[in-house]
Order: structure tokens, then C-alpha cells, then sequence
């Protein structure tokens, strides 16, 4: 069985090595890019997912929140990215209802409740499309019992 990799997307490397360790522990890949680089093109998005296949994207909509949240938008647009479920975390609260759309699981507002944060993201997991899963779980018929509990 294939563990099932997450796309992490935040501003912050410490943040990025906690998550990835945590979601490690849970029995997942974690591949981490911060977001101003994928921003100013340092890092390339297409390429990231592509290499990695991540079967969830976590988005952190950070300050300036604008620029931020358009990235997310645009970003979530991509046709290499179809079928893949955003988990997003902010601290805005303001913007948060405004900008989520329908592959949005869950939007965390910070800071982090860790359990809430992968219940999120194993629920992702769980919603993601069926041709995805059904890869990514190593099983024919879409099913998620083998997902971490």
C-alpha cells in the first residue's frame, strides 16, 4: 500500500517541519513548499505536484492576506490539480467564508488544534476523487478503510 501524500503550502519552515512530522506519524508523506516561493516562482507548483501525485493540498492564506488568498485561488484552478482537496488554515477570519470554495474540507483558523487539524486532512483524504484514492490507497474499489486512523 501506497501512504497517501500531502502537499503542504505555508510561509513558515517551522510550521512545515511540525506538520510534515505529524502528518508523518500519522502514516502520510508530506512534501513542503513555502509559499512565497511558490508566489515569486521559486519553487514551481506544476512541477511539485506532479513529481509528488499529492492526494491533498494544505494552504495556509497568510498575511498580505489579498495576495495570499489569490494565490490560493489561482493555484487551486490548475488543471494538474483537479480532484484534490485544499485544507486551508488562516488567521483571517474576516476573509476565511468569503474565499472557500467547494474543495475546500475544512478552513482551520489558527493557531492550530492539531487533532482538528488531522481529522481535516485524513477527511480530505476521504473526499478526494475516487480515481485518486483508489491509487493512492493501493485498492480497485475506492474504498478508505486502509487510511490512517
Amino acid at each position: 500500500m501506497t501512504r497517501p501524500t500531502v502537499l503542504i503550502l505555508n510561509g513558515s519552515e517551522d510550521l512545515l517541519s511540525v506538520l510534515a512530522e505529524l502528518l508523518q506519524a500519522e502514516g502520510m508523506n508530506a512534501v513542503c513548499a513555502r509559499t512565497p516561493d511558490i508566489e515569486r516562482g521559486r519553487e514551481d507548483f506544476r512541477k511539485l505536484v506532479q513529481e509528488h501525485d499529492p492526494a491533498v493540498i494544505v494552504f495556509d492564506v497568510s498575511v498580505p492576506f489579498g495576495r495570499s488568498w489569490a494565490t490560493c485561488q489561482e493555484l487551486a484552478e490548475k488543471p494538474e490539480v483537479s480532484g484534490r482537496p485544499f485544507v486551508i488554515t488562516t488567521t483571517n477570519r474576516e476573509g476565511a467564508e468569503e474565499y472557500t470554495g467547494p474543495d475546500v474540507i475544512e478552513l482551520l483558523l489558527k493557531p492550530y488544534d492539531i487533532g482538528r487539524f488531522l481529522s481535516a486532512v485524513k477527511e480530505a483524504l476521504n473526499r478526494s476523487a475516487p480515481h485518486r484514492r483508489s491509487r493512492v490507497l493501493g485498492t480497485g474499489d475506492g474504498s478508505s478503510s486502509n487510511l490512517p486512523s
